[in-house]
């Protein structure tokens, strides 16, 4: 019996605390408008899908945005620590500007890893441990729609390791992933996908920008 995995990428997180710029690294809150995200996803699952599970990253704006969700469709989330997005080590306080001054290739193009931030980790580890994860997730839900709320990265790694390739492939697709955007694919008991939708932002339509 095939199992319906939803992937959703979280909210708009806010970028500033006070006069402070922080960039993707970072763990902050929703926005005010990332709340609204939350609140049309959630509507947008309680109208057109049946979630028995719903599962989060713990970093804010993911956790958050799982709370508005859950809150719609009476189900209390459930942290899963390895949905949150890529470790990124000692950039995790520090703003755009501080980054710059300590470790500007990363601002100019570098990975965590060529830029030597300590604590972080490298694209293969979160592939490793998103696909490991979700892959438990599904085999534990036959028959049965569960969300996954999450990140960018994590998204696109899960997507890539659904269709076989390896972080370490040259020819691994990219998909792009808008903040509050819905991937929906349905996996049989051999976990061959179906893609039912990819980046699916039609509930934020009506969103005024």
């Amino acid at each position: 019996m095939p199992t319906d995995l939803i992937l959703i990428c979280h909210g708009q997180a806010r970028e500033r605390d006070g006069e402070n710029h922080y960039g993707w690294w970072a763990d902050l809150p929703l926005s005010h408008r990332g709340k609204q995200q939350a609140m049309l996803i959630g509507e947008r699952l309680r109208s057109g899908f049946d979630i028995r599970g719903l599962y989060t990253s713990p970093q804010q704006c993911a956790h958050q945005t799982a709370e508005w969700i859950g809150d719609i469709l009476h189900i209390v989330p459930e942290v899963e620590n390895d949905l949150r997005e890529l470790e990124s080590g000692d950039l995790a306080t520090l703003t755009r500007e501080e980054v710059q001054k300590y470790y500007p290739g990363f601002l100019g193009g570098q990975s965590l890893e060529e830029a030597r931030v300590p604590g972080s980790e490298t694209y293969a580890d979160l592939h490793t441990r998103v696909a490991s994860t979700v892959s438990q997730l599904v085999n534990e839900a036959p028959d049965q729609q569960i969300a996954c709320i999450t990140h960018v990265r994590p998204i696109v790694a899960c997507l890539q390791a659904i269709m076989g390739y390896t972080p370490e492939d040259e020819h691994k697709p990219q998909f792009a992933c808008h903040t509050a955007s819905i991937h929906h694919l349905r996996l049989d008991p051999g976990g061959e996908p179906t893609f039912m939708a990819l980046n699916d932002i039609a509930h934020l339509a009506d969103l005024p920008q």
